[in-house]
Order: C-alpha cells, then structure tokens, then sequence
C-alpha cells in the first residue's frame, strides 16, 4: 500500500465530511431523530416570550401611547351609559329610514339637546384599495371632560360605545394611513 501526501485541498474537504458525517442525530434535514442515551426522555425547550408583546417591536408601546385612552370613573361611566341609551333610538330611526348622511347625524345628536361643540361627525372612511366610500356616518359625542360615546350608523348596524376620550385626539382616533 502506498502512502502518499494529501493536497491541502482534499484535506479540507476531508474534515468537512468528517464534520458533516460526525454531526449529532437530529441536526440535519431528513436525519434520523435524536434519541436520548438515558432512559427519561429529554426535557423540551420552549422559546418563553418575554414582555407583554413579545412579538412586537421593542418600542411598539411608546410609539402607540398617544391612543391609550384615560379611565372613567363610575360616575362618567353611568353617565355615558345614559347618554348612549338617549342617542341609540335617534339613530336607529335614521338606520331604519335608510339615511347615512353625516348632516342627518349630527342633526339627529342636536334634536337630543347635545350642545353642537361636543360633536364630532365625519363621513366613513374609504377602504384601502377601494374608489368608493361606503354610506355611513362616524360620530362621538363628548361628555364629563373625559368621556366619549363614539360609534357609527351605517346600513347594517348603528354602534355606540361608551368610551374615555384619549390625551393626543379626544374621543375620534385619527385616520393615519
């Protein structure tokens, strides 16, 4: 047999092989699957997320503080209700008449004795990727310094919600896309 010298070359890929070949069962694609050499099985490893979001960028929180909205006290809270229970019917009977007009809205939150500057109405938004506006009306209306009933009236439903207005826009969150 003859023994001769090994290109520095054919030693790499040699190592390389060895490398490849010696690699624990499991690690590679298709491979057979890792047993353990003891007779409890292994312990699984879970990635724990950390942090509240964890899949969310690290300053997702500060960038989004300007829609956290305050807390209502009980009081505001029932007041909100009952102004909510008021306003529900006026809008109902516009759904009913098939009447989406933001004016009409705003008309109808008049008629309830809300004084003008504590309403806020706007036309929907258009949809992304949409040409046509669909018919409805968004509105909020302002009560306590703090709280808001928000909602729309629109031909399959009419939302209200009672809500706390936020620091940065009050009670209608700005469209920012």
């Amino acid at each position: 047999m003859r023994v001769g010298k090994i290109s520095s070359g054919s030693a790499a890929a040699a190592l390389t092989l060895l490398a490849f070949g010696c690699a624990a069962p499991g690690t590679r694609a298709g491979g057979p699957e890792a047993t353990p050499t003891s007779g409890q099985p292994s312990p699984s490893v879970v990635a724990v997320p950390t942090g509240p979001q964890a899949d969310a960028p690290p300053n997702h929180g500060d960038n989004n503080s300007w829609k956290q909205r305050r807390e209502l006290s009980e009081a505001d809270e029932r007041t909100g209700k009952k102004l909510a229970v008021r306003i529900r019917p006026k809008l109902e009977a516009l759904r009913a008449a098939g009447d989406f007009a933001p004016a009409s809205t705003r008309r109808a939150l008049l008629d309830l004795g809300i004084k003008a500057d504590a309403i806020e109405v706007t036309a929907m938004r258009t949809p992304t990727g949409q040409e046509t506006t669909p018919p409805g009306a968004v509105y909020a209306v302002h009560f306590a310094q703090v709280g808001c009933v928000i909602g729309d009236v629109r031909p399959e439903r009419v939302m209200v919600e009672v809500t706390a207005s936020a620091a940065e826009f009050g009670c209608l969150e700005p469209f920012s896309h």
